[in-house]
């Protein structure tokens, strides 16, 4: 069996994981690398201009849902 990996599968899968709970409204990928998001209906559009930013972005966008629940649940 061999696999092979594409070009900042990483960002992608963590924004799909964003996109899927909710936690981010909208995440759209540019051919650089650089990602366009947006948290909220209203809110501003975040670019993250490279894949470890847009993976920092993600992670502390996971951080921000951790610590409400732990916040609601207390």
């Amino acid at each position: 069996m061999t696999s092979t990996k594409s070009k900042n599968t990483t960002p992608a899968a963590l924004m799909r994981l964003l996109l899927d709970q909710r936690l981010v409204r909208s995440a759209k990928a540019a051919s650089d690398g650089s990602w366009l998001v947006r948290r909220t209906v209203g809110g501003p559009k975040v670019v993250l201009e490279s894949p470890v930013e847009a993976m920092d972005y993600g992670l502390g966008v996971l951080l921000d849902a951790k610590l409400e629940l732990e916040a609601t649940a207390a």
